[in-house]
């Protein structure tokens, strides 16, 4: 279970970067959720909670795509995907969903499907071997 911290900073986090800029100016909303993170770090560093940065952005990221209708898919393979592969599999995602590989290599072979965090497909030589033994 998270950290209730790391759950607070990081729907703090998503809220504000959910909502369009307080001041239209010249900066663009990149620039501008730029800002807001990188004063976010510094909040963080301030707090002493850097070491849970990572976690943090995550955990914000995932909350930020649900509260806009879309979801963070990552496809979870022993090697890395050829562009083939990769467009295959891209092609499940719908327009505006994060799609990002993650090559972990005690997969053996196979990939793994997690979507917002949570598994939804597992076609590894690992989880085969696991339900042989």
């Amino acid at each position: 279970m998270k950290n209730n911290k790391v759950k607070l900073y990081a729907k703090a986090l998503a809220e504000i970067l959910s909502k369009p800029a307080f001041i239209h100016d010249k900066v663009g909303t990149t620039a501008w959720q730029e800002k807001i993170i990188n004063n976010f770090v510094k909040l963080l560093v301030k707090t002493g909670q850097e070491k849970k940065a990572k976690e943090i952005l995550n955990l914000a990221e995932d909350l930020l795509l649900i509260k806009q209708g879309k979801q963070k898919i990552i496809f979870e393979t022993a090697r890395k995907m050829t562009a083939g592969q990769k467009r295959l599999l891209e092609s499940f995602a719908k327009e505006g969903d994060v799609a990002k590989e993650k090559i972990s290599p005690e997969l053996i072979a196979g990939v793994r499907v997690i979507v917002n965090g949570s598994k939804q497909f597992d076609m590894t030589m690992r989880k085969k071997l696991e339900n042989i033994f």
